[in-house]
């Protein structure tokens, strides 16, 4: 069997609500006859509700709906848990914050269903190395003004944090955001020059929309960096600003590296079974993971990620792995008799590696669903999935909403303006392909008269060649055409940036943005269809 294709999405709301409500079911049993299970599920959660009190706190997000929902975790013994984690991308891509507006639908679905409270948590993995993503630190735009068709911000690592956790990175500067501002402005300004030199003319209300949407989102940049303390924390508070203050979601946001600490026996059950893990991890081909390496990655003082291999001797669990960052070794003895008052020394400061986040957390807080990504993450789900039934632990109904969005921005509507312009009919490909073969047909002429000139008996001769070469240079215009090559390819380039949400809060707006993924999910219901969404220039 294979294992990495034993998940899959659903299809519609409808149908993962009902998954999501049997998953609850299904739990509640379990609680039902293992009372141990569920007073530590229970415990767990309250101990999670400090941390994300504290994250919003900090944030400036904490709203009535969410202290309503925290209460819930405090108090209630009984709610549908639906949870979502990512990386602290930089001004992320939209699927990164499409997910809150999935759980919340999911959780409207079942309200309808039963009356049952529905939590939605989404955990912020800020404990990456720094530099492993490219997305940490980075954010892309379409735009036919820049190198590839794509306009980047970034925020460059500092020489020393390469190999160091995400949270570890100081934050932005001021000096930083500005810089930001000035390329996004000068962006701006290029792609509705450009679109108006079409002549399509940009209404000056609409102008006026665009430029407040704008500034709108630069509030949420500036009031993010003012409570943010490092960089993986500006941009996990700038997602809480966006869901809960923009969206109206009362979405619990908390930080992996604070709030991962609570689950010691889940940890501590991982790794009195590491054979029996590391024989599940064979199973589904994660040959880097299945040596004896730990499932958690220990935090060394300098805030670099330590892995850990395991080595077993005389009734002692042995764990040792150096530094990437600093350097230093360390190394642990467990006896495997007192493993869970050993394990406790250092339980403060680890964090999960991929498979194991999943299966710590589905089975710590009794999870009922978890919205995935449709990469990387679809996968490692999937192992986790297997895992997760050979050592019996929970797993939940698993959602992936990864839809083909259209919309008109400026940046879009520069591009299909130029299309429209050059290639006549044709597609982006196809004018591609007749450009490249106009060059090619011309540079072969031009090479076939270097071959004559090379061989030419006389001065004259050698003129006249030179001449007619220069004619032909001079009368297909070969610096046009790879001009015209090189716009045609960025378009195709910008076409297939899967855009920063900062495309959409100016484009669209932010709640206009949450307002319509949420309608699509309610009156639509699917979770493949594209959404066709409602821009500023959209309107007349």
């Amino acid at each position: 069997m294979d294992v990495c294709s034993i998940t899959s999405a659903y299809e519609t709301v409808d149908q993962l609500a009902d998954a999501v409500y049997g998953s609850y079911l299904n739990t509640k049993k379990r609680g039902d006859s293992d009372s141990a299970w569920k007073r530590r599920v229970l415990t767990n959660r309250k101990k999670l509700a400090q941390h994300i009190e504290k994250f919003h706190r900090t944030s400036g997000t904490l709203t009535p709906g969410v202290q309503q929902k925290l209460d819930v975790l405090r108090s209630k013994e009984e709610c549908v848990f639906l949870m979502t984690a990512h990386q602290t991308n930089f001004m992320p891509y939209s699927g990164v914050v499409r997910k809150t507006t999935l759980m919340h639908a999911v959780k409207e679905k079942l309200k309808k269903m039963s009356g049952v409270e529905v939590v939605e948590f989404y955990g912020i993995a800020n404990q990456d190395i720094a530099s492993s993503w490219p997305w940490l630190k980075m954010t892309q735009l379409p735009s036919i003004f820049h190198k590839n068709g794509i306009f980047e911000l970034s925020y460059p690592l500092k020489k020393g944090y390469e190999k160091k956790i995400h949270a570890a990175v100081p934050k932005p500067a001021w000096s930083d955001i500005a810089k930001w501002r000035t390329d996004t402005e000068e962006w701006m300004k290029l792609c509705m020059n450009l679109v108006e030199s079409y002549g399509y003319a940009i209404a000056s209300e609409n102008k006026e929309s665009l430029f407040r949407n704008y500034e709108e989102f630069v509030d949420v940049v500036n009031s993010s960096n003012e409570s943010a303390r490092n960089f993986a924390e500006f941009n996990a508070i700038m997602l809480s600003k966006i869901t809960n203050n923009y969206f109206n979601h009362s979405t619990l946001f908390a930080l992996f590296t604070d709030c991962q600490q609570i689950f010691d026996n889940e940890f501590l059950y991982l790794l009195e079974n590491h054979e029996k893990y590391r024989a599940c991890l064979n199973n589904v081909n994660a040959a880097r993971e299945a040596m004896k390496i730990a499932p958690f990655w220990y935090h060394c003082e300098c805030l670099g990620k330590v892995e850990l291999e395991i080595m077993e001797d005389k009734g002692k669990l042995m764990l040792s792995g150096r530094c990437p960052a600093c350097g230093k070794v360390h190394a642990f003895s467990f006896d495997k008799g007192m493993l869970s008052r050993d394990f406790s020394k250092i339980s403060k400061n680890i964090s999960a590696r991929a498979r194991p986040m999943t299966l710590v957390f589905f089975e710590g807080l009794a999870v009922n669903m978890y919205v995935g990504g449709a990469l990387a993450g679809k996968c490692y789900l999937k192992d986790a999935r297997y895992i997760a039934g050979e050592m019996r632990t929970n797993f939940p109904p698993i959602a992936i909403w990864r839809p083909r969005e259209n919309y008109s921005g400026f940046a879009q509507l520069s591009c299909e303006l130029y299309k429209k312009s050059v290639c006549r009919g044709l597609t982006v490909d196809e004018t591609i392909e007749g450009v490249e073969d106009e060059m090619s047909s011309v540079n072969d002429k031009m090479n076939a008269i270097d071959v004559l000139i090379k061989r030419a008996d006389s001065g004259h001769e050698r003129s006249k060649l030179i001449a007619e070469k220069n004619n032909i240079r001079k009368s297909c215009d070969v610096r046009a055409l790879a001009r015209k090559l090189s716009s045609l390819k960025k378009v195709k380039s910008a076409e297939s940036v899967i855009s920063s949400i900062m495309d959409y809060a100016i484009n669209i707006g932010l709640e206009s943005t949450g307002n319509q993924w949420h309608k699509h999910l309610i009156d639509n219901g699917s979770l493949t269809d594209d959404i066709d969404l409602d821009s500023v220039l959209s309107k007349p």
